[in-house]
Order: structure tokens, then sequence, then C-alpha cells
């Protein structure tokens, strides 16, 4: 099965929070326990440059970003600037875990107030084990912040 489609709209400087939950095809949430997520954005599908990569598990999670330039090279997170947030799983819409296949992501303000505006692109990963499973992609959009 593809990926799901949904496009991020974002605000340059604020701190962004984002929910999902990966169901069965009942509509029941999927423990992920023993998983970890992945979630990238770039420029583009071709740009080696990310702008943020954020990953997780149901009590680890860490976000890097590109710090003043707004990007880092390669796809190594060790290159960029360590954030606040990340991705914790089998959490709750506040990210309090306990909530079966739920997927809370928190990007903090300074974080954010680094990303370039403009149309970006992420996708988002479940990895079990050697299964990797890409159920969301979509643009990721960066509105101008206006207070500084």
């Amino acid at each position: 099965m593809s990926a799901a489609q949904y496009n991020i709209l974002a605000d340059q400087g604020s701190t962004l929070k984002f929910y999902a939950e990966y169901q069965s095809s009942g509509g029941t949430g999927i423990d992920l326990n023993g998983y970890r997520a992945e979630m990238q954005v770039r420029r583009n599908s071709s740009n080696s440059d990310m702008l943020l990569f954020l990953t997780g598990a149901t009590m680890s999670h860490a976000v890097t970003g590109g710090g003043s330039t707004g990007h880092f090279s390669g796809i190594s997170p060790d290159n960029g600037v360590a954030g606040v947030g990340g991705i914790t799983l089998n959490a709750g819409t506040t990210g309090a875990t306990g909530t079966s296949g739920g997927i809370y992501i928190r990007i903090d303000p300074t974080t954010m107030a680094n990303i370039p505006v403009g149309r970006h692109l992420y996708d988002l990963e479940l990895i079990n084990g050697t299964d990797v499973t890409r159920i969301i992609q979509g643009r990721f959009e960066v509105e101008p912040e206006i207070t500084r």
C-alpha cells in the first residue's frame, strides 16, 4: 500500500505539533512498541541537504535542524543542530505515551525559526527490524514569521 498524502502547513518561529494515528484496516490503533520512526524534510526529492530530521520511538526522540543556515549537508543528522522535540510513538495528542498507534511530532520554535520559508517535501517512515514502511508524505509548507 502506498503512503498516505498529507500536506503540513507550519509557521516559521512557532512550535509545531502534529498528531497522527497508525491504524489497522479495522480502525484500531497498532501497537508501535519496538518500532522507531524517522521523518525528513528537504527542499525537493533530489536535494541531498536536509532541512529537518526527526526520529523517535516509544521512550526516546530527537529533532535536528540546520541552525542559522536552515539546512545541513548529507544524510547524517550529526551534521545539523540539535533541537527540542522529535517523534514519540504510542503517544496521545499531548505527547504522553500510552495510546497504541499514536504518533506525536513536536518541533521547537527555535528550530522552526531557521526553516526557510516555502514549499518543501517530507515523509514519515516506521521501522520495525529490517522492515521500513513509509506511512505518510506530502508538502511541508512554511509560512513566514513577522514577529521576531
